[in-house]
């Protein structure tokens, strides 16, 4: 029982070391804060990786025997079943992470990879877009431009209507952020009616009164981005409801 307790510890020692590196790739470069909580992210990844914490010590725990015919067979198959699991749920975080932050008319939208419509991308790809790339890494901050096709705009009009793709997840849409400053600056709204909205006092060493902002649209939770007021460089995305009374 001894040994298979020591087996237990160690096993569990280093699922919590590959645990901690995936938590620092999730929520340090795929899902950097806060948009964990903006996608919805942090309970379904937090789940599958205490599951997958668990299972395999004690998968190990009920099959160690020391001196066990076979021993070193179960424990590859349980590391290959633990490995599997891992990266399916990887796997998973990885389609659902914000591929970009887009600028869309009069706010900005998270896209998540698998939000990205596909036969936009393939015309982005063709048209050698290099806007409309996606990172490996963290998501790209770009803007989505109304189509210069009448048809195109019309179908885009009725599918959001629908519910549907958008202009934010479009990539044939795509340009570089700097390219709508013009614009970006037209809709930025003062940081004095934000403060207003402010109810966690979370802009109390913010005093900056160049700092405009603009309504951040996430999957389960709206933010908003604060800018440069001249010249609309992204400063940060900060935790506060937009759109609350």
């Amino acid at each position: 029982m001894k040994s298979r307790f020591y087996a237990f510890l160690i096993h569990l020692l280093l699922s919590s070391l590959v645990a901690v590196l995936v938590m620092i790739m999730v929520y340090f470069v795929w899902y950097p804060m806060p948009l964990d909580e903006a996608t919805g992210v942090t309970k379904i990844f937090l789940l599958l990786l205490a599951v997958n914490i668990i299972t395999g010590p004690v998968m190990t725990f009920a099959v160690y025997q020391p001196k066990k015919w076979g021993l070193k067979f179960d424990l590859w198959v349980i590391a290959i079943l633990q490995i599997a699991a891992l990266g399916y749920g990887l796997s998973t975080v990885f389609a659902g992470r914000p591929a970009f932050i887009v600028f869309n008319q009069d706010r900005f939208d998270i896209v998540r990879l698998i939000d990205i419509d596909s036969e936009s991308a393939k015309t982005a790809t063709l048209a050698h877009n290099q806007t409309a790339q996606t990172s490996w890494l963290q998501p790209r901050w770009i803007a989505a431009i109304a189509p210069t096709d009448p048809k195109r705009a019309e179908a885009i009009l009725f599918s959001a209507a629908a519910g549907g793709v958008d202009w934010a997840q479009s990539p044939e849409l795509y340009v570089p952020l700097n390219q709508v400053k013009v614009q970006i600056l037209k809709k930025a709204q003062p940081l004095a009616t934000l403060r207003q909205l402010d109810k966690k006092n979370l802009l109390a060493d913010t005093q900056d009164s160049a700092i405009k902002w603009l309504p951040l649209r996430g999957k389960t939770k709206d933010m908003v981005v604060l800018i440069n007021g001249n010249s609309a460089e992204i400063i940060k995305i900060v935790d506060i409801n937009p759109w609350q009374e």
